[in-house]
């Protein structure tokens, strides 16, 4: 246990949207608590195998007193949908704070800890601030001599690329073309040939600087001696890896030299038993990390993150909590035996991990090999009986028997493992379809867990509840426990009834924000959805100001919901084409709505303002997806009834309506023929036509209304 709590604070103020180095893909949340397989866009705070390992890592080593957890309030504008919970593996890496110290410096002398390919380059500023820092403190060196050394260190500028031998000359001054005057110690000639020694070094030439570092480690100059002795380990450690590392920096073991490796383990345990608490104890301790990673000796490995995790105040620390989760997740959980592992909680990462869905290069841990390793969580009872338990929900799909082996006792004093298994318990009575009993749990639960982040996915899962038991009304109720935005603005959108969109919008209680929301889809959906009637009435809710309610008509979290869109004239419509106003276009379908001026009208409405065919008036991840175990939050059917309007459909219509004007006719050949424009692929929505079907819309266009205007700008059929 620390002695000093570090402080973990995530800072959950999600402003801009996530791009993954390994794909085009942006990043998203999964509105569900049971998330299936991994993600790294929507973890939430609960042991689960969907959360990322460092995740799950970080939430264990909070509990055993390693970390605390804060997080802010979300911005009300957050991109693509994201609210405290769930949260990205992003904002959850780069929005850490740690505290800074000695972990920070020591690192420097070291190689990196990621997929570089370990530059020894990292250290030349901090090497060169060493070197002049003991030129300052030798008192064998003259004035002149420290001058002329401090020049020569500051000049070197290695290539920092592996080369042959003899293929690089040193470029250190020669000592014997300087004059007796200048040189008349033995200290300052030893500290020329260090200088030698990491020109060498730095050049890739480890044969010449280890023979140079060999000689000084007897020197009677402290740093010399001690920087020397260091030295030997790195240029062992950099001559083994040589040659190891792809361009992006992953390395290949094969191409590693296990001799040299040993060679270099030994050296850096030297250093560390002649200096326990050196200046470069940090890194040599460190090293030994990377030298366990490049030989594949995971035992060895995991000891050293453990080791890490309980002597955080020893003279060799020097791992920050978060890098901890990262290394330890890249080097040893992300191809690591269980067999290898004895700490704990970096075994319960691993296991859960390996709880996740198989693919052709995976394989489930078994229930008898967790059996197994019940000695190894011999102090976290807890933990133990929880992996357990999760493996009877995730792997065996054994929700029943999850019930038996959960506790429904709430501790005076709960954790984040307390949340985890009142969390499973909860996801398995919903999926033994105890609605009422999971709903019961979920209200017990949310005065409770006021830890940062569990309440907010206790209105989740609440909210889920309501939803599939087909009554996303009670969220919306006066006093309802969900408060998050996020989760009451995908209800509106995607599961509101019109009469609940109404009381929304009527309700003094509710933020202006979230009537302007109710009152965009309800408008939207009226319009769309063919309650034409309805809009009319409705469109009297709409603000005086409601033109100056400007925005993206993707409905996207901002703080003002598009009510613009609904004041649209009908003049600005592509190509010309004159069409009245929304409430114009709506009171001519109410009367026939199938009427071919106003299908026309409603189709360039959609067309002019850019909204998606086949659009649904969320854009949060509503659908059910494949990877995802049970519901996400909003993909419930909706209470709003009606089709969504396709103009693509809309525009077939006409074409076979024998009553349609010619001229509507021909812009409805028009417009249908340009709903394959450029790429083939509709974007109007209905079913798609085969091009033969798009080249006699084309040609009937052309040969039938030939003096139209639509025949004479329109020049391919895709």
């Amino acid at each position: 246990m620390f002695s000093k709590k570090l402080l973990l604070t995530l800072i959950f103020g999600l402003t801009t949207h996530f791009a993954w180095a390994s794909s085009d893909d942006f990043c998203e949340p999964t509105w569900a608590i049971n998330q299936g397989g991994y993600s790294h866009c929507s973890n939430l705070p609960f042991l689960a195998p969907s959360n990322d390992t460092r995740v799950n890592l970080i939430l264990l080593l909070i509990d055993d007193g390693y970390a605390t957890l804060q997080a802010k309030p979300v911005k009300e504008d957050a991109a693509f949908g994201y609210g405290k919970v769930p949260f990205s593996l992003e904002t959850f890496e780069n929005d850490i704070v740690m505290p800074q110290g000695k972990t920070g410096d020591a690192k420097k002398e070291g190689e990196s800890a990621g997929y570089d390919g370990g530059t020894r380059c990292i250290s030349i500023d901090s090497g060169t601030a060493d070197f002049i820092a003991a030129l300052n403190q030798s008192k064998d060196l003259s004035a002149t001599e420290r001058k002329m050394l401090t020049k020569e260190r500051q000049k070197l500028s290695p290539s920092c690329v592996d080369v042959p031998d003899s293929k690089t000359p040193n470029k250190i001054l020669n000592l014997s073309s300087l004059k007796t005057k200048i040189i008349s110690s033995s200290t300052c000639k030893q500290f020329m040939q260090y200088l030698a020694g990491a020109t060498a070094f730095y050049e890739g030439r480890y044969g010449k600087a280890e023979s140079i570092f060999a000689k000084l480690i007897n020197s009677k100059n402290p740093w010399l001696k001690e920087a020397s002795r260091y030295m030997l380990g790195r240029t062992e450690l950099n001559f083994a890896q040589q040659g190891a590392f792809d361009s992006d920096g992953f390395p290949t073991l094969e191409n590693v030299d296990k001799k040299a490796l040993l060679r270099a383990e030994v050296k850096f345990k030297h250093y560390l038993k002649e200096y326990p608490s050196g200046r470069y104890a940090p890194s040599a301790r460190g090293l030994l990390r990377r030298i366990y990673w490049l030989s594949n000796q995971q035992e060895k490995l995991a000891a050293e993150y453990e080791w890490q995790l309980t002597h955080p105040d020893s003279p060799q620390h020097n791992l920050f909590l978060s890098d901890l989760a990262w290394e330890a997740d890249q080097k040893l959980l992300f191809a690591a035996d269980p067999k290898q592992i004895k700490n704990p909680l970096l075994l319960a990462t691993l296991d859960l991990s390996l709880m996740r869905p198989t693919n052709s290069s995976t394989k489930q841990i078994s229930y008898s090999d967790l059996q197994k390793q019940q000695p190894l969580f011999a102090g976290h009872k807890a933990l133990y009986e929880y992996l357990l338990a999760a493996h009877r929900f995730y792997v065996q799909k054994d929700a029943a028997n999850t019930l038996k082996a959960l506790s429904d006792t709430i501790p005076e004093k709960v954790t984040y493992l307390d949340f985890s298994k009142l969390s499973l318990r909860g996801l398995a009575l919903e999926e033994t379809k105890d609605h009422s009993g999971a709903r019961k749990l979920w209200l017990s639960l949310l005065p409770i867990f006021r830890q940062p982040l569990q309440n907010e996915t206790l209105q989740l899962a609440l909210a889920l509840n309501y939803e599939h038991s087909n009554e996303p009304e009670l969220a919306f109720k006066a006093n309802s426990p969900i408060t998050e935005t996020q989760i009451r603005t995908i209800l509106l959108r995607n599961d509101a009834s019109a009469e609940l969109l109404r009381q929304v919008i009527k309700s003094k209680n509710n933020s202006s924000q979230e009537r302007d929301t109710a009152l965009y889809t309800l408008l939207y959906k009226d319009l769309l959805q063919g309650h034409y009637q309805n809009y009319i009435q409705d469109y009297l809710f709409l603000p005086k100001d409601a033109s100056k309610h400007t925005r993206s008509p993707n409905m996207d979290n901002a703080d003002k919901p598009f009510l613009a869109l609904f004041t649209w004239s009908g003049k600005n419509s592509d190509d010309g084409y004159n069409c009245p106003s929304t409430l114009g276009i709506a009171k001519i379908l109410a009367k026939n709505a199938e009427d071919p001026y106003g299908l026309i009208c409603l189709g360039d409405f959609i067309n002019s303002n850019d909204l998606p065919s086949g659009y649904v008036s969320s854009a949060h991840s509503a659908q059910q997806s494949l990877d995802v175990s049970t519901a996400v939050l909003g993909s419930a059917p909706s209470h709003f009834p009606g089709d969504q309007f396709s103009r693509g459909e809309a525009y077939k219509t006409i074409i076979t309506d024998v009553k349609a004007a010619p001229d509507l006719k021909a812009y409805a050949l028009y417009r249908a023929t340009k709903c394959y424009e450029t790429s083939g692929n509709n974007h109007c929505g209905g079913e798609d036509v085969e091009k033969s079907v798009r080249k006699s819309w084309f040609q009937t266009l052309k040969k039938r209304y030939t003096n139209t205007d639509w025949a004479k700008k329109l020049k391919y059929y895709w």
